[in-house]
């Protein structure tokens, strides 16, 4: 069952939301303007219909379709939540507290797993020089949380389980597989670029797949 927040999103199309503040341009695959939230001559607050996020190189600010409605409202997320929900014709009712706990409990998951994957990579200077090459800076590795998972079939759940994760909960979190010959878990992502995003509330969501192997 989707959570409202994920309904809202399947509902709504983020650039005809924000086309109901500003004025898109169409640019290849994505839409472009002048960012609303900072003074510039040249457009560079991007909006991307695939992947239903906006940024703007210009202010670094950026996010989903609820983000975006608190920057430019000023709200915070449960009046954008309110306002949104209003717009997809989503019913907000009173949350069951154990599903809450449960989503919870998945998003500090997915937290401990992206933090486990940046320290991988700190420890992985091949990895570093190869970002380097791809011309990925230190900063950006920084400020994107980028992380590495290494080539091991138990690596995620062996750390997710010192820090107190069970490996089912792994598998709800999208990060481990249950093998159905064997009945155990192992790693989903092995010897790869890792990449977190996170929602409106910051909250790490999901650890994506990368685009591109380390070998």
């Amino acid at each position: 069952m989707l959570s409202p927040v994920e309904e809202i999103k399947a509902r709504l199309d983020v650039v005809e939301v924000i086309q109901g503040y500003i004025r898109l341009h169409k640019a290849g695959i994505n839409y472009k303007a002048n960012c609303p939230f900072h003074g510039e001559k040249t457009a560079s607050f991007f909006v991307s219909p695939t992947r239903q996020i906006w940024h703007c190189f210009g202010c670094a600010r950026g996010g989903d379709v609820f983000k975006f409605v608190m920057e430019i409202e000023g709200n915070d997320f449960p009046e954008a939540l309110r306002m949104l929900a209003g717009r997809a014709g989503v019913e907000l009712k009173r949350e069951d507290p154990s599903l809450r706990s449960e989503r919870n409990r998945l998003y500090e998951v997915n937290e401990a797993a992206a933090h486990i994957f940046e320290e991988a990579l700190k420890k992985m200077p091949g990895v570093h020089d190869y970002l380097e090459k791809r011309r990925v800076s230190p900063d950006t590795i920084v400020k994107f949380r980028i992380g590495f998972a290494p080539q091991s079939w138990e690596f995620l759940l062996k750390n997710l389980a010192t820090r107190g994760f069970r490996a089912d909960e792994a598998e709800r979190a999208g990060l481990a597989i249950r093998s159905e010959q064997k009945g155990g878990y192992y790693d989903r992502f092995r010897s790869r670029i890792m990449f977190p995003i996170a929602d409106g509330n910051g909250r790490t969501g999901r650890v994506l797949n990368s685009l591109f192997l380390v070998e």
